[in-house]
């Protein structure tokens, strides 16, 4: 005589697990292009992308600018984009409305020095950022009509630089190289106010408390360990030097009070043996925490952008993963790290996918309120947040490998319920599953019928067989058109052994 047991998931807070197996079902193994934060007890779809590559000029006249860096300012409610001219020198280009309407060329946007992508920043109503080989430019006013300032300041020869920050003084600090540039409220720019040392380039910076946090790599790519050095904006010394492991340190953030940083530990770098990894560290004193790690089956053939974002108590980045050792499948797109509030843990999830970039991925991306924009494909395509409740990306959620309590037992499927906000037309939901490890996913069934709450698979639809046997299950949901999933619940049956 069998048993029978049920597993029922109806919050979906812990984000990524760390193992397929771990015993936690808030837990997954990826969601794609679902929000899991804002309602931990849902999985909602996030609007689907379109191409935003349209100027007054062409409908595809942005991607020869090859914008990298987009900044919506609040001095004139503009989204702003860093490109370069058609020799390659800077090029600023702008949108009147973040989430519709056309680019525009605006007059005495382009300067005399090659593009820095990498640092585009507001202070004091203009743009500041680098080009050249030396030059700090700004372009502003941004509340009245701007026009380019190609030198502003002058610094040392440039080779790298990183986004730029506000810090507590009200000054704006510019990093490049292994050195920081101040900017004062009247536009004085001043080089080499700290100066780091020579093997370490910075790669991103933040404001922590009193400090400015200063995250660094290896100027020798993935030769050395990192840092993030805390400076109080005065002395001509760091305060704190925090070792930071191995690999290349891409993002530094504060969220929570907390330094986050995320490192490319040889995602794209043969002396990772092809087991390279994104590591996921927090600090609030002593050493960095790793809490994430995530594997690449091998090499990904590209760098983590250094474009970040923070909303909504989370940090925003881009990253790509590959899933099978042979280098033919990933999970690319936007990641975030954070957690609703205090009464849930922190969480790793991919985010926003887009199905319209090429095998050549993600460069960059910005936002605007909720609205995210990348450049992809590397041929200038850009894609923004569809401005209309459109669809048509399917959003995935991938379950954790369940053994129903028993691992050694053999059991059958009994049911699978699957629960939804009322299904409306144009919404529908794929289920499959795996058994014991398989790497082919069986469909188990399609449902679209409108005006549903739930439905209990009871077999594998399109043939009527039942469903398979075996010691592991994992499921697959897939959405369309919008569909939320609120929950799902499986039973099945302990089959009796000699």
């Amino acid at each position: 005589m069998s048993s029978k047991t049920q597993l029922q998931i109806n919050n979906f807070s812990g984000g990524i697990s760390d193992d397929p197996r771990e015993d936690n079902a808030t837990k997954f193994q990826t969601t794609e292009h679902f929000d899991v934060f804002s309602q931990p007890n849902r999985l909602i779809p996030y609007r689907s992308l379109e191409a935003d590559t349209e100027t007054s000029v062409s409908a595809t006249d942005l991607k020869q600018y090859s914008v990298m860096d987009f900044l919506y300012a609040s001095a004139s409610a503009k989204l702003y984009g860093l490109g370069q001219t058609g020799t390659g020198k800077t090029k600023i280009v702008q949108k009147a409305d973040a989430t519709t309407g056309l680019w525009t060329l605006p007059a005495s946007s382009e300067g005399n020095g090659d593009v820095k992508n990498g640092c585009l920043v507001e202070y004091k109503d203009y743009l500041w950022g680098f080009q050249g080989t030396t030059q700090v430019f700004k372009w502003g006013l941004l509340s009245g009509t701007p026009a380019i300032t190609n030198s502003a300041g002058t610094v040392a020869t440039i080779t790298s630089v990183a986004q730029g920050v506000i810090a507590k003084d009200d000054n704006l600090y510019l990093p490049y190289n292994n050195k920081l540039v101040r900017v004062n409220a009247g536009g004085t720019v001043q080089d080499d106010v700290l100066v780091l040392p020579t093997n370490f380039k910075i790669t991103s910076i933040c404001n922590y408390g009193n400090y400015l946090a200063i995250g660094c790599a290896p100027i020798s790519t993935f030769n050395g360990v990192n840092r993030v050095f805390l400076w109080n904006l005065i002395s001509d010394d760091v305060q704190e030097v925090i070792d930071w492991g191995e690999g290349e340190l891409r993002i530094l953030e504060n969220i929570e009070g907390m330094l986050v940083g995320i490192t490319d530990r040889y995602l794209n770098n043969a002396t990772g043996a092809g087991r390279g990894s994104m590591i996921i560290q927090v600090y609030q004193g002593g050493a960095p925490q790793v809490v994430k790690e995530v594997f690449t089956e091998a090499l990904t053939g590209k760098s983590m952008p250094l474009s970040k974002a923070v909303k909504n108590n989370r940090l925003f980045f881009a990253a790509k993963i590959m899933t099978n050792s042979a280098g033919t499948e990933y999970k690319e797109g936007i990641w975030s790290f954070g957690r609703k509030n205090v009464n849930y843990p922190f969480a790793l999830t991919l985010d926003v996918i887009d199905s319209n970039i090429s095998t050549s991925g993600i460069q960059a991306f910005g936002t605007a309120a909720n609205y995210f924009f990348i450049t992809h494909s590397e041929d200038g395509s850009v894609d923004k947040t569809n401005d209309a409740e459109v669809y048509t990306f399917t959003s995935v959620y991938e379950s954790q490998i369940f053994n129903f309590g028993d691992a050694d037992a053999d059991k059958t499927l009994q049911s699978l319920k699957v629960s939804f906000e009322k299904l409306v037309s144009g919404q529908a939901l794929v289920a499959k599953y795996r058994v014991n490890g398989t790497t082919v996913w069986t469909t188990i069934g399609t449902f679209s019928t409108a005006d549903k709450l739930s439905h209990t698979f009871l077999g594998i639809e399109a043939t009527g067989l039942a469903f398979a046997s075996g010691h592991e299950y994992e499921f697959r949901l897939e959405s369309t058109g919008g569909l939320e999933i609120t929950g799902m619940k499986a039973l099945a049956a302990i089959n009796d052994t000699p």
